[in-house]
């Protein structure tokens, strides 16, 4: 079992969503047409970190709009998933909420 570690913007307008996603490499977004907005999503490696950061000072992002998301995909209804230390510095620099998915395939 692996966990895949996306920072998610989860409020964005449509400038800063077409621009994040020039800026930052591997980033996406989609519109969130209910909200009014935009979400995107970036890999939280260490090749993207401090540009997730930059991007979230440079935007003045609340707190509030972004979040951890960590999916783990298994074939085993139990286990134990290690999260990477990625995700604790970033925590340290961003103090967002953590979202959690589990799929069992």
């Amino acid at each position: 079992m692996e966990a895949e570690i996306s920072f998610r913007f989860l409020s964005l307008d449509k400038f800063q969503a077409y621009s994040l996603v020039r800026e930052i490499l591997g980033s996406t977004h989609k519109e969130d047409l209910e909200n009014k907005c935009y979400v995107a999503c970036v890999p939280l490696t260490q090749q993207n970190f401090e540009d997730i950061n930059d991007y979230y000072v440079r935007q003045r992002i609340e707190i509030e709009a972004c979040d951890i998301f960590v999916s783990v995909n298994s074939d085993s209804a139990s286990g134990i998933v290690d999260i990477p230390l990625i995700v604790n510095r970033m925590l340290k620099y961003i103090d967002c909420k953590l979202t959690f998915s589990f799929t069992v395939a």
